[in-house]
């Protein structure tokens, strides 16, 4: 079974048991810190790809971690998936997982590039645009390049609004560079 069919499997299986159970936002929570740890931490990491740490050890490792903050349904999940040796799939579980649970709950992501961090005001300005637009809920994720000189990069699923200084420099100088020969 490919790495993929793995994650997938297991994310819709824990999406079924939350839908059921009611419980999106504890187990949401559970898995993004999950998640994060997974990405920050080498100790984990480290537990999680071992072929020398035997099953019960690495279980409890993760109960010392994380039995008294997570939810209980996140934690039988991810007992479950140690005892069936799947942990190094976790991390993709979890990030299909959290996929699931923004399709259902109409959620798309968009990620907004600027050179400054925008305050509050237009932060707020930018996601009702990009909700009414696309009809729907926004969670956006920002993102601060000063490289772009000013404007900004705004990108929702697979398509991209680019409204950057520096593209529009490259643009002229293509421009110039184009026109001279």
């Amino acid at each position: 079974m490919n790495q993929s069919k793995i994650s997938v499997r297991y994310a819709k299986a824990l999406f079924g048991l939350v839908k059921e159970t009611k419980s999106y936002d504890n187990v949401r929570k559970d898995i993004e810190l999950l998640l994060q740890c997974i990405g920050e931490l080498p100790e984990l990491q480290f537990v999680i790809q071992s072929p020398v740490i035997k099953v019960g050890e690495k279980i409890r490792l993760f109960n010392e971690s994380f039995r008294d903050s997570f939810d209980a349904l996140t934690f039988t999940f991810i007992n479950l998936v140690l005892e069936h040796r799947r942990e190094e799939h976790l991390a993709g579980m979890c990030r299909y997982f959290l996929d699931l649970l923004k399709s259902d709950q109409g959620i798309r992501s968009a990620e907004l590039v600027t050179a400054v961090a925008p305050d509050e005001k237009l932060r707020e300005h930018i996601i009702r645009l990009v909700s009414k637009k696309y009809d729907c809920k926004i969670e956006l994720h920002e993102k601060v390049d000063q490289t772009i000189v000013g404007g900004f990069i705004l990108r929702v699923d697979d398509q991209q609004i680019d409204a950057s200084i520096s593209s529009k420099l490259n643009r002229i100088k293509t421009e110039l560079i184009n026109s001279q020969s």
